[in-house]
């Protein structure tokens, strides 16, 4: 039976028995940020090119999309993706390093460049990144997702399974329908 976020928001505990932590995170779906009708059109087209691997085509429209909205975090979060998707790491890996120096409370950015410290075999790095995120209360589903496959992947590398299946665990029951449960799963063999 397919199951759904049927609220607005869902409440999750996050324990550790090796450090004896517990953490409450709220999951919300509300909607985070607001564009112009001019860069909301835009992004209609962009999004779907984005996920669907087409990072040249979604560049140029983010690009159009910053000319109308200059300092938005998302929009330039999703031109790295794009950069990102056509290869050019080194451009992806610094917008985010600037978009976090920026905003360095913006999830996306610091998840984007935990993903490459853990690339990079940084551990450390990777952890100190996502650790300001635990004190967070509040996510979207969006960024939810985004810390528990950052944090699952450092888990793994720490060959700490039991808290890599807790974390999937907590995503699993807030987003069951996410597609990019499945890899983890394979990677827990559920």
């Amino acid at each position: 039976m397919s199951r759904k976020l049927r609220s607005q928001s869902k409440t999750f505990r996050r324990r550790e028995v090796s450090d004896l932590t517990l953490v409450e995170f709220l999951v919300t779906n509300e909607q985070k940020v607001f564009h112009s009708p001019a860069v909301d059109l835009i992004l209609d087209q962009a999004t779907p090119l984005l996920r669907a691997g087409d990072g040249q085509a979604a560049e140029r429209l983010y690009r159009q999309a910053l000319e109308l909205e200059p300092d938005k975090p998302d929009l330039l979060n999703n031109l790295a993706a794009s950069l990102s998707l056509q290869g050019r790491q080194a451009e992806a890996i610094l917008l985010l390093e600037i978009l976090h120096y920026q905003h360095p409370d913006y999830l996306f950015a610091r998840s984007g460049l935990a993903k490459a410290a853990l690339q990079n075999g940084d551990l450390e790095r990777a952890q100190a990144l996502l650790e300001p995120l635990y004190e967070r209360g509040k996510f979207h589903v969006s960024e939810f997702d985004s810390l528990c496959a950052t944090q699952i992947d450092l888990l793994l590398l720490r060959n700490d399974r039991f808290s890599a299946q807790t974390w999937f665990d907590m995503w699993e029951d807030c987003n069951p329908q996410n597609p990019k449960l499945d890899p983890y799963r394979q990677l827990l063999k559920l």
